[in-house]
């Protein structure tokens, strides 16, 4: 049973909402001081730089 492909989200605190890591501009990536990644991207819609963690999930996460 195939129950999807992964795909990373950030979240936009300018347009509060999940995006598609794959439909933002990417700026650059790096580790917090847990070791989980932290993603620099523009967002497309609303043009803000966001430094945020990537989730990975088949659908869109809820809430922020």
């Amino acid at each position: 049973m195939t129950i999807g492909e992964l795909k990373n989200w950030v979240w936009c605190e300018e347009c509060l909402e999940w995006k598609d890591a794959d439909e933002v501009t990417f700026v650059s990536i790096e580790e917090d001081s847990l070791g989980q990644d932290l993603m620099t991207f523009e967002c497309d819609r609303c043009t803000k730089t966001n430094v945020n963690n990537i989730v990975s999930s088949v659908t869109k996460p809820r809430g922020g």
